[in-house]
């Protein structure tokens, strides 16, 4: 019964999240890169949750921060489950050389962390959302391939892919009508949990300043800017900070339910 009503929680936390970010210009009641009035002034009529260090509206930007974290994360995650599958399927399919190859590849991917390894790209690349949607993206690829190889693998040997393939079925056919629809629930839980390890991962590479843009109103780069009034103003940090820890526990939760069902 805990985990039926935690499930729920979970799945209106989100949809209310992401009913935010669509309407965000609606919500927001100022532009979350203009400052308002003074800077870090109390919760009162002009601004309910106060102003930030530059006198910008704080509920705004939150209201804002939602449509860039959920949309960048998104991003980075079709990037991950785009690149995975497509590698891993190749690798079920043609199994021999290209599945060595891969697995091999992806394993050498696995030696280094996947936040490490988006760092080193953004590093190598220059800061900026769009870099950091690509190395979040790049960097949970190695992980998401190993682990939907594992999947799909225990749906290759099965009679009806044995079947389709004595009547001359092609790779692709095989992928596409006989092994994604067998692994579906089980890919579907696995790329929720990448959504929310893509979702950390952004947050924590734009909380490093690794966004290019100090202005953007991202939960991550809110977090870091409210780092220096931890003490003035805490709600600057610590209100981003708990949004984004309930997101990732409720991404989990919903993820964590696609597995059981």
């Amino acid at each position: 019964m805990i985990r039926i009503w935690a499930g729920r929680i979970a799945w209106i936390w989100i949809g209310c999240l992401v009913l935010i970010a669509i309407t965000a210009p609606l919500l927001a009641p100022h532009n979350p890169r203009t400052p308002i009035g003074e800077p870090i002034t109390a919760p009162g009529k002009m601004a309910v949750l106060g102003t930030d260090a530059l006198g910008r509206d704080l509920l705004s930007r939150l209201i804002f921060g939602a449509r860039y974290s959920f949309t960048s994360t998104l991003a980075a995650t079709l990037i991950t489950v785009g690149l995975g599958l497509s590698l891993s399927l190749l690798a079920t399919t043609y199994g021999g050389i290209a599945d060595r190859l891969l697995v091999g590849l992806a394993n050498t991917g696995l030696a280094i962390p996947g936040l490490l390894l988006a760092m080193l790209l953004v590093a190598a690349v220059g800061p900026g959302l769009p870099t950091v949607i690509l190395a979040v993206g790049l960097g949970g690829s190695p992980g998401f391939i190993r682990l939907s190889r594992s999947i799909l693998n225990s749906y290759i040997h099965e009679g009806y892919v044995d079947a389709a393939k004595a009547m001359g079925a092609g790779h692709a056919r095989i992928a596409i009508y006989h092994l994604i629809p067998n692994a579906f629930p089980q890919l579907l839980a696995l790329s929720t949990t990448h959504y929310a390890w893509a979702f950390l991962g952004t947050t924590t590479l734009t909380f490093l300043g690794l966004a290019g843009d100090p202005a953007l109103p991202e939960w991550g780069a809110m977090l870091d800017a409210g780092r220096t009034y931890l003490v003035q103003a805490p709600a600057l940090s610590l209100l981003p900070g708990i949004l984004i820890s309930l997101t990732v526990l409720a991404i989990h939760q919903i993820g964590e339910g696609f597995q059981s069902s």
